[in-house]
């Protein structure tokens, strides 16, 4: 059968860069014990808590070499799965190692946590004809299928509070979930994936011809919101109000489309089991409901990640110390030992820098980020007086039916 070939390509950004290519970024949060992350992946690998305010960098060589693969971690931190170019590697020990978890007979197509194990979605290596998908429950390592029907093959996985989702486009598109399918539709798109999942909202991220479009599920009936974009982040449930990265800028779900909130320095949106998380260059930032605009917490930076911990295989010792020779030699990590908090400078005193692990105020050097929030109150506000002209002259707006 034929599979598809996946790029991941990386944004080109703003701001100092590496010797080689764009500056590290942190890309998802795999796991949080509602104090900071535990496990995260980023532009260069994994990175795994070691309890003391420092991360251990999670090296490529400990897989199959691929630093953008795409992976899933277990609550606690302790499983992680990650899976590249079709074939899924498994770790029960932080990161430390990692052993293959399927054989040349699947091609893993996508994963998801699912709390403490994973959903894995899969199809014969083999196969010819349409796509096939096969759905695998992970737990304690064991691999195993569920027999669940389902009227196309998957293009993407989710996990959810007590559960997970799968989509898909053909042959026709749809959503199912642990109890079976949720909706089935007809659509053109070419990928469709599942991406939130709140306050009875069900998106999906629907990709085609005339590129990337946020759909929302609602009653059995999905709804294409405008505009499309090439590149989305998000959405994310904040505050009451769903907010999307749109090609870069921040929009937000309002009377049945997304409108323009204002430019942030942000690469990506992501939520982790009622947290809310916005990649950027300088920081992992973590953003608090209920003020006026995101306040943005740093809840990772590059600084605080020390070198790989010596474990597993010599040989995989030895090629993680190139690894991290190469991505930290790059970056500047290997002259000072790793900050314990969020924004302070690689071989600060504990506690002397000015991280923001505990305080809404962005670290010092955060200027375009305090600019920025101020441009996103301002569009706000510029919006609610546009709201209220609107009401004033013509009636309260009608909001389209889901």
């Amino acid at each position: 059968m034929r599979h598809l070939a996946l790029t991941l390509g990386l944004v080109a950004l703003a701001g100092p860069a590496r010797a080689h290519g764009p500056a590290p970024v942190a890309l998802e949060v795999l796991a949080h014990d509602g104090r900071a992350p535990l496990a995260l992946r980023t532009s260069v690998g994994l990175a795994v808590a070691r309890g003391d305010g420092t991360y251990a960098y999670v090296c490529p060589a400990r897989w199959d070499g691929n630093e953008l693969a795409l992976a899933a971690g277990a609550r606690d931190g302790r499983d992680l799965l990650v899976h590249s170019a079709g074939a899924a590697y498994l770790s029960r020990d932080g990161g430390c190692t990692f052993a293959p978890l399927t054989d040349g007979s699947l091609y893993v197509m996508a994963a998801a946590s699912t709390g403490q194990g994973f959903l894995l979605v899969a199809e014969d290596a083999s196969a010819s004809g349409p796509r096939r998908s096969r759905l695998f429950e992970v737990s304690d390592g064991v691999l195993e299928e569920l027999p669940l029907a389902l009227p196309g093959a998957v293009d993407g996985a989710l996990g959810i509070p007590g559960g997970w989702l799968v989509a898909g486009h053909a042959p026709v598109g749809f959503v199912a979930g642990p109890d079976g399918v949720l909706a089935t539709f007809e659509t053109s798109a070419s990928w469709i994936t599942p991406r939130a999942l709140d306050a009875g909202d069900l998106w999906l991220r629907v990709a085609g011809a005339d590129g990337v479009i946020l759909a929302r599920v609602g009653a059995g009936e999905v709804e294409l919101t405008a505009p499309s974009a090439r590149l989305v982040g998000g959405p994310i449930r904040l505050d009451g109000r769903w907010l999307a990265l749109l090609d870069g800028a921040l929009h937000a779900f309002e009377d049945g489309a997304w409108h323009l909130e204002g430019e942030l320095p942000w690469t990506c949106l992501q939520s982790y089991e009622g947290r809310h998380f916005a990649c950027g260059l300088e920081a992992l930032w973590e953003l608090a409901p209920g003020a006026p605009v995101p306040a943005a917490v740093a809840a990772f930076s590059f600084s605080q990640l020390a070198p790989p911990d010596a474990c597993g295989e010599p040989a995989t010792r030895a090629a993680c110390g190139r690894e991290w020779a190469h991505f930290g030699g790059e970056a500047g990590w290997l002259d000072a030992p790793p900050a314990t908090r969020p924004g302070e400078p690689r071989g600060a005193t504990p506690g002397s820098g000015d991280g923001c692990a505990a305080s809404s105020t962005p670290p010092r050097g955060s200027l375009a980020l305090v600019v920025a929030l101020a441009a996103f109150a301002s569009a706000r506000s510029r919006r609610a007086m546009q709201r209220a002209s609107r009401v004033a002259t013509r009636g309260p707006a009608r909001r389209c039916s889901s």
